[in-house]
């Protein structure tokens, strides 16, 4: 079989781990919303040492998942400061099969929160088979899987996710906000205030050093576009090549609310139910079609919860986030039809709960992994706003009335509340590179929409932006096959093309 027909299907597990999206899940108990988009800034910070006071960086690997290596990089918890702390990133490498080989190939798989290492050991036989001719290397960023993570409370089963209408008194959740900040700064220390994504760039010209190469090529999927922008405009002359796929907006922040990226989930919802529509075989025909189904669901559970396996009750919160969740990929639609059927004809919400989990790192002891305290932790440190109660209530309703699906699932943000300014915000500059960044979008991408694609490439400078008119989150290797020539063709042989592609799904 072709790299250039490689199969999607297996590899939608993977991009659960994307969680840039319309949610977060912030004290445990509500859904939030944060826009999980970069800052920009003219000027770079003040110091951009990549050294610190750590050691020369350096690895010694050792044989791991019968076939791979395993190894560590020691980087400075603050690349700014006088502290002596260093922290471990941990990295797994897949050696490539080819000889001469095109060096390292660094992945992230978005997030934040997303362990690279799990992900890239995981599915080693897809990067053996997609990439030869690169030594594959996955890497848990700071604060992340197996390298030094942060912490926020979460209690087991304590996971139940609430909506709040227009007008309703949030005094309560924001005092619960500020208590949970408090606790995350408690839990994790000082490297709270260090896991934003400059450091995670920094981190990355370590790994660099440390594998002896002047020059890595990177893949970087939703916000891993972001750190691959700020690596891009910090060390230029380090990379050979960069895949950018699903771009974050290079200038809205948590603090922004805008509605964009709730609009990305509304339209890929709106993709959805005319895909069902149009088919006649759909089962939600049957009950006037995805749109009437999503509204007989709604309301019941205006008035009460949905039995789940196990004892669990599916809240109207939980069923926003598990609709959401199913939109990452057309391969889970399916999924969600039958999520809707049990729903109504059996009052039962396992599926949409089991959605919605995946998509909150839920675990099946009810306990989580730290995937939304890394989401929450290090949009904060990258964000440099801290603005108002008054000011978040005000702008979250703006927004929430403007999204007719999953408006009231976002009322519930308060940002970041209980939290210091940022010591080191998220820094995207121009950035002078050998070969164009390649940046792929998608127009039915729900967490990252297309409309995001252009401000990217402004950002950058030397980029150029590819397109799909296909559905999910994630393009290349993922949901969309007619780009996979022309991104492979990139990557091995460095053929930019033009700016503007465009290609139609078979």
């Amino acid at each position: 079989m072709s790299r250039k027909v490689i199969k999607q299907v297996s590899l939608f597990f993977i991009f659960l781990f994307f969680l840039i999206s319309l949610f977060a899940c912030g004290s445990g108990e509500v859904s939030t919303y944060r826009e999980q988009t970069p800052s920009t800034s003219s000027e770079p910070s003040e110091t951009l040492d990549t050294t610190g006071s750590a050691p020369p960086a350096s690895i010694t690997w050792k044989s791991c998942y019968q076939n791979y290596e395993c190894g560590v990089v020691e980087v400075p918890i603050d690349y700014q400061g006088p502290s002596l702390e260093t922290i471990q990133i941990d990295l797994v490498r897949i050696p490539a099969s080819t000889d001469p080989s095109l060096g390292p190939l660094l992945i992230n798989f978005g997030g934040p929160g997303a362990s690279g290492t799990e992900i890239v050991s995981m599915y080693g036989s897809l990067w053996e088979f997609a990439f030869p001719e690169f030594d594959v290397i996955g890497f848990d960023p700071r604060g992340v899987g197996k390298s030094a993570q942060v912490q926020c409370p979460f209690e087991p089963d304590n996971d139940q996710q609430s909506v709040f209408e227009e007008g309703e008194d949030l005094s309560e959740l924001y005092k619960q906000a500020e208590e949970y900040a408090k606790a995350c700064i408690e839990m994790s220390g000082d490297l709270a205030r260090h896991i934003g994504t400059n450091n995670v760039a920094r981190d990355m010209d370590r790994i660099r050093e440390a594998l002896s190469v002047d020059q890595i090529t990177y893949l970087g999927y939703s916000y891993g576009t972001r750190i691959g922008a700020v690596y891009a405009s910090l060390f230029p002359d380090h990379v050979r090549a960069m895949i950018l796929d699903g771009p974050v907006s290079p200038t809205d922040h948590v603090s922004s609310f805008t509605p964009i990226q709730g609009q990305g989930f509304e339209t890929a919802w709106s993709r959805f139910a005319q895909s069902c529509d149009n088919d006649r075989s759909c089962p939600l025909n049957q009950y006037g079609g995805a749109e009437e189904a999503f509204n007989i669901v709604d309301e019941t559970l205006k008035v009460s919860n949905f039995s789940v396996d196990g004892g669990r009750e599916l809240t109207r919160g939980e069923f926003m986030l598990g609709t959401a969740s199913a939109l990452y990929s057309p391969f889970t639609w399916p999924d969600l039809i039958n999520g809707f059927v049990a729903m109504i004809e059996n009052g039962d919400g396992s599926i949409h709960q089991e959605l919605a989990d995946q998509l909150a790192g839920r675990r099946e002891d009810g306990s989580y992994d730290n995937s939304q305290a890394v989401l929450f932790l290090v949009n904060c440190a990258d964000d440099p706003k801290r603005p108002s109660k008054e000011f978040i209530k005000e702008a979250v309703d703006e927004v929430a009335d403007q999204l007719p699906h999953f408006g009231p699932a976002i009322r519930g943000d308060t940002g970041c509340a209980g939290l210091e300014e940022s010591i080191d915000p998220l820094h995207i500059g121009q950035a002078d590179l050998e070969i164009p960044a390649l940046i792929i979008a998608m127009e039915g991408d729900p967490a990252t929409p297309i409309a995001w694609g252009p401000g990217l490439v402004d950002s950058i400078g030397d980029a150029v932006l590819i397109s799909s008119d296909g559905d999910g989150h994630g393009a290349f290797l993922t949901n969309s096959e007619c780009v996979t020539e022309v991104v492979f063709r990139y990557l091995t042989e460095l053929v930019v093309p033009r700016n503007g592609w465009s290609c139609e799904e078979p």
